[in-house]
């Protein structure tokens, strides 16, 4: 939602926090989508525990269940914009190079760049840099020079890859454009060798990715079966607070090989 990185920028401490009028307020899902996938996953775990313990504790469990379903459709999706970000980060750099490199300045190339961007996570933060580029600050006297407001975005953006990346800008922005030219030129050469890096990690780390992914669903399926084939058994084995604790620690025994098979998918290098 829009109020994420205001939130993180908060949380800063007081010398690291961007100006008021330097917040980036990152859209990751939009506010109907999101109550709608949290209100109807609810909806489903609240009938589940209706149907093996008792209406009365599903009706109080539900206000805690829409809160988690919250949080974890709001980490979902800021997963999914940080990879479709990182997506698209070495060649956007690799075009704000060649920009550069024509004799464009910084402004000039992102201007020319976003118009050759389709809308995404990237476009969006680098319109920001575009836009808020001599805008009034609320804290000190003056406007926002290119260095403040690229240093703002990076302690805003989720993605550490392209906070890295506007580190290395903030400090030549202010510079000679050969400079600024070197320094963008370079760290395309060494983000290129990163992604290199990452996608050897990811390759040796696939086998142990989908077994972890084939034993998690297989566990899963089971259950499934044993539940549909044995309901009232289930009932019996779940419906007391202790069943209910101990059916907790079953599914989340079910879930750890799937998650360690999808954090294995995000191989992450920002040394660059």
């Amino acid at each position: 939602m829009e109020l994420r990185a205001r939130a993180r920028n908060t949380t800063l401490p007081a010398p690291l926090r961007a100006d008021p009028a330097l917040t980036f307020t990152e859209t990751v899902r939009a506010p109907t989508q999101l109550l709608l996938g949290a209100a109807l996953g609810t909806t489903l775990a609240s009938v589940f525990v209706s149907l093996t313990s008792s209406p009365m504790l599903a009706l109080l469990l539900f206000p805690a269940l829409l809160i988690l379903m919250i949080a974890a459709l709001l980490f979902v999706a800021r997963g999914r914009y940080v990879t479709a970000l990182e997506r698209d980060l070495t060649p956007t750099i690799g075009r704000l190079s060649a920009l550069l490199r024509s004799g464009n300045s910084l402004r000039p190339s992102l201007i020319k760049l976003l118009t050759e961007m389709p809308p995404g996570p990237i476009h969006a933060e680098w319109s920001f840099i575009v836009d808020r580029i001599g805008t009034p600050l609320i804290n000190q006297d003056g406007i926002a020079t290119p260095a403040q407001v690229v240093e703002a975005l990076a302690v805003q953006t989720p993605s550490r890859r392209h906070a890295t990346f506007l580190n290395h800008l903030t400090v030549a922005v202010g510079q000679s454009q050969d400079l600024l030219i070197t320094r963008v030129t370079a760290a395309y050469d060494a983000i290129q060798v990163s992604d290199r890096r990452r996608e050897e990690a990811l390759t040796e780390l696939s086998q142990m990715r989908y077994s972890g992914l084939a034993v998690g669903f297989a566990g899963i399926g089971l259950a499934a079966y044993l539940s549909w084939s044995q309901w009232d058994q289930v009932v019996i084995a779940y419906g007391s607070p202790e069943g209910m604790l101990f059916g907790l620690l079953v599914v989340t025994a079910l879930a750890l090989p799937i998650v360690g098979g999808a954090l294995l998918s995000r191989a992450e290098d920002v040394d660059y």
